[in-house]
């Protein structure tokens, strides 16, 4: 039998929830409508004397884990945690187009065998959803990449580790328990260093961030690529170019030797693009013919919203400021449980639309409502 996805507790021969959290209600009912059950314990507990952990908030403030019921909520707990100047650098959205989409359910189509696995760059993952990388995270939670590290591998995520990490990768690389894969920033002096360190700790593919300068605080600039070819020739495992905004530079990272592209409109923190990404996807994955996946972020916050980039033809997104977000709150149970609450909205409007398997979501199933504007596109 397939894997279960949603977290949830099973009602009683009544269909009675009573007792349970918020959360555990919803998932009832979803896991009703997708037909699919099950329960993942967080990472606290799997150790002993968890209970009691489990059971309390860590700070009288914050509302228990458990009884959170979309992502959104997980930002406003973490704001109770760190304050609002901290969590800045993390917040914020642009759903300008990702609202004018909506989707084409089909109906009477069976989902009980719901399968929503992937293979990306030679390894299977349990969901299309990757976490994608963030520097410095000890700015959110003490551990960092530590407990990031702890907490998607719980969720059975695959994890991008950005080469500005708080914590070293081959610390992050013993933690972790899922496919590792190390970013680092195309033209950067310590490139060499982080190609070494990449392959030290075992890591599965190499997203190169291109047009951001050496780091993150840099300004955007135009793609170089002999850059890219640089690390392409720098190591021995997949390089997946991260920053893609037109089918033209998709086939041309292609062209020198990508495995794989990031359809982004973020470099170095600055957006070359205010439409948002969703719909650079189809164009680029137009343009690369299916010779290599195309993956993409910006914006993800419900399930929904994944299964609009893979309607357009993404093979997985990446994830970023909501898996802080439960970092911040709860450590590696928030950033556990913010990944499978993704997981789990994913599968049940997938099932919903009557779509049971990757394979089964194409463009019929999404559809663009209105005119976007024109904006220059600086990159």
């Amino acid at each position: 039998m397939p894997t279960p996805y949603n977290e949830v507790t099973m009602p009683d021969k009544k269909g009675s929830t009573a007792g349970a959290s918020r959360r555990q209600a919803l998932g009832v009912m979803g896991a009703t409508t997708a037909g699919v059950v099950g329960m993942s314990l967080p990472v606290s507990a799997q150790t002993p004397a968890a209970e009691a952990r489990r059971r309390a908030p860590p700070s009288p403030a914050l509302v228990p884990r458990g009884d959170l019921v979309n992502v959104l909520e997980y930002e406003v707990q973490a704001r109770l945690v760190l304050g609002a100047a901290k969590l800045a650098p993390v917040v914020g959205s642009d759903r300008t187009v990702t609202d004018r989409i909506t989707l084409r359910p089909r109906w009477n189509i069976p989902t009980r065998d719901l399968d929503l696995t992937s293979t990306l760059f030679g390894d299977e993952h349990f969901t299309p959803i990757i976490v994608g990388p963030i520097a410095d995270q000890r700015r959110f939670h003490p551990e960092g990449e530590l407990a990031m590290a702890r907490g998607v591998s719980a969720a059975k995520a695959a994890m991008v580790i950005s080469s500005d990490s708080s914590v070293p990768l081959a610390t992050i690389a013993q933690a972790a328990t899922t496919p590792l894969y190390v970013q680092a920033y195309a033209g950067s002096p310590k490139l060499k260093d982080v190609l070494a360190q990449a392959g030290a700790a075992k890591a599965r593919a190499v997203f190169v961030t291109v047009g951001a300068g050496a780091s993150a605080s840099g300004p955007a600039t135009p793609i170089d690529w002999a850059d890219v070819e640089a690390v392409v020739k720098g190591t021995s495992l997949p390089v997946v170019v991260k920053g893609v905004t037109s089918p033209q530079e998709a086939r041309e990272a292609v062209k020198r030797g990508a495995r794989g592209v990031v359809v982004s409109n973020y470099r170095g923190g600055n957006a070359v693009s205010l439409r948002g990404t969703l719909l650079l996807v189809a164009p680029v994955v137009e343009a690369v013919g299916g010779q290599v996946p195309v993956l993409v972020d910006g914006s993800f916050r419900r399930g929904t919203d994944i299964i609009k980039a893979l309607g357009f033809g993404a093979k997985g997104v990446l994830i970023g400021r909501p898996v802080m977000w439960g970092l911040a709150a709860y450590g590696a149970d928030g950033a556990q449980g913010v990944v499978e609450m993704l997981q789990t909205e994913l599968a049940r409007y997938m099932c919903m639309c009557g779509r049971p398997t990757l394979a089964s979501v194409n463009p019929s199933l999404v559809r663009v409502h209105g005119i976007l504007p024109t904006v220059k596109n600086n990159g």
